[in-house]
């Protein structure tokens, strides 16, 4: 069995929630093997080498976790090849939020050096869903403290599939590890 982790933007597989993740599932459920590729910060280039992840995979995951500009391409791939997604404080609109990075950046994580520009913004804009055809697929963690994206839009795009707000968690969501035994058991269960 398998499970994808998604990474934010500017972030990478060894950042906190990919490490708990893999930690968990190691301890829990060894028979499942945790997949966490790393994504580039241009955009397009991301959504490139995470449906290359995807479909890399000996056999389609049980699940998919995303955190922020993952948990975007997490709901993307629920919708388009009907898998399981749990979303972590997902950017559901990334194209509004990528003019305020428009210029040079270095990945702290990789030390990635890349660029982004207006091109890149309509590159994401044209996968942004405007709807949830499959809301049973998707379980949504928001924080209401989120400091980077604003959680209602979240919970007003995934307003028919599970979403737990939880108060005082910001954009890290602190409390993610103990909201992994639930996502397991969502991406088990029939």
């Amino acid at each position: 069995m398998h499970l994808l982790y998604l990474h934010g933007f500017l972030s990478s597989p060894t950042s906190l929630k990919a490490k708990q993740t893999k930690t968990f599932v190691a301890e829990h459920y060894p028979h499942i093997h945790v997949h966490t590729p790393l994504l580039s910060g241009v955009p397009h280039v991301a959504v490139e080498q995470a449906e290359q992840a995807f479909k890399s995979l000996p056999s389609t995951p049980i699940g998919i976790i995303g955190s922020s500009m993952g948990g975007f391409l997490a709901g993307i791939f629920a919708e388009k090849y009907d898998v399981k997604a749990a979303l972590i404080n997902p950017a559901v609109a990334p194209h509004l939020l990528f003019p305020d990075y428009i210029g040079e950046h270095t990945n702290p994580y990789t030390n990635e050096q890349f660029c982004l520009d207006e091109s890149d913004i309509s590159s994401i804009e044209q996968h942004v869903l405007h709807g949830v055809k499959r809301p049973k697929n998707v379980q949504v963690y928001l924080g209401d403290a989120d400091e980077v994206l604003d959680y209602r839009a979240a919970l007003a795009l995934y307003q028919d599939s599970e979403c737990h707000v939880t108060q005082g968690n910001d954009h890290a969501y602190p409390d993610f590890p103990q909201k992994l035994p639930a996502i397991l058991d969502f991406f088990l269960s029939p």
